[in-house]
């Protein structure tokens, strides 16, 4: 169920992943959206309970390994298809478990927290995942979703569209990543059902939700100007995590029928123009959040 299921889980796909988190961290303002009351989730407890924090598809554990060092009194938990790479010894309070969360979330106990980003390419049932992780959920619990939207956004943040090569600012990432979208929903066919993930979270039977709630915000592919500080940071760190990004897609473009010239020539017009900042673009994140319901409405 990660988001590595059809990537190299390597170093150099790892080091990608960091720049991502960075990107996704700086433009969020924190691990956390701000209206979803993490913190107060996360404090410490007069009872001496350790809140828990879940991370599905945790990846290369950053995020966890922040959460674990911003609260070293929370209990937390990445879980992944893949093993865990870490570069150095993680907090003692941040523990990696190699696991399947479509088929043993409910065996990793209650949390108060749990987080799943960008790992909706590799779930075959939205819905299953989504009852799953409400009933890990102590009441009054936060789930947390982020995903990046298919398609780029141009230089004046509006979607790029259909567009036909050799026609003015034609984007070669836009066109790969609208290729890789088809590719995906081949392998996963609930992958289509991506834009309609805020009704199925909200539709989890028993209506084990008292709020769901979203955002969305925009990262530039690469450097901008007259943006704000956060812009710039996180423009530069989601270029570092792009640059080779159309090069890993070339596998699964070829694994799903398209022709190996055309692929060569998609791939390198697209690294070329992520690499020289040819044609300026922004990725769209949207950010869903649901409080499990209390049991009692006065606590």
């Amino acid at each position: 169920m990660s988001e590595r299921y059809m990537l190299p889980a390597d170093a150099p796909e790892h080091k990608r992943l960091d720049f991502q988190h960075q990107a996704v961290v700086t433009m969020l303002g924190g691990l956390f959206p701000r209206d979803a009351e993490v913190e107060n989730i996360l404090s410490p407890k007069s009872d001496g309970c350790r809140p828990r924090v879940l991370d599905i598809g945790t990846g290369t554990g950053a995020w966890a390994i922040d959460v674990a060092i911003q609260y070293p009194h929370a209990e937390v938990v990445g879980l992944d298809l893949a093993p865990v790479k870490l570069g150095s010894t993680p907090p003692a309070n941040c523990t990696f478990i190699l696991g399947d969360a479509s088929t043993s979330l409910k065996s990793y106990g209650q949390f108060d927290v749990v987080h799943a980003r960008a790992i909706l390419q590799g779930v075959k049932d939205y819905a299953a995942l989504f009852k799953d992780v409400s009933e890990v959920l102590n009441p009054g619990g936060v789930f947390l979703t982020l995903e990046a939207e298919i398609g780029m956004y141009d230089e004046d943040k509006v979607p790029f569209g259909i567009q036909q090569e050799g026609a003015p600012n034609f984007c070669w990432t836009h066109k790969m990543t609208l290729l890789y979208n088809e590719a995906t929903k081949k392998r996963n066919p609930s992958f289509a059902l991506l834009p309609q993930v805020p009704q199925i979270l909200n539709d989890v039977p028993g209506e084990p939700w008292e709020a769901v709630k979203r955002t969305s915000f925009l990262i530039p592919g690469g450097p901008v100007k007259n943006a704000s500080d956060e812009e710039r940071i996180a423009g530069d760190l989601m270029h570092s995590s792009i640059r080779d990004g159309p090069r890993l897609l070339r596998a699964l473009l070829l694994a799903s029928g398209y022709d190996a010239e055309d692929v060569t020539r998609w791939t390198e017009n697209a690294v070329d123009e992520i690499a020289n900042w040819r044609v300026k673009f922004w990725i769209k994140w949207n950010v869903l959040w649901a409080v499990k319901k209390r049991t009692n409405s006065s606590e």
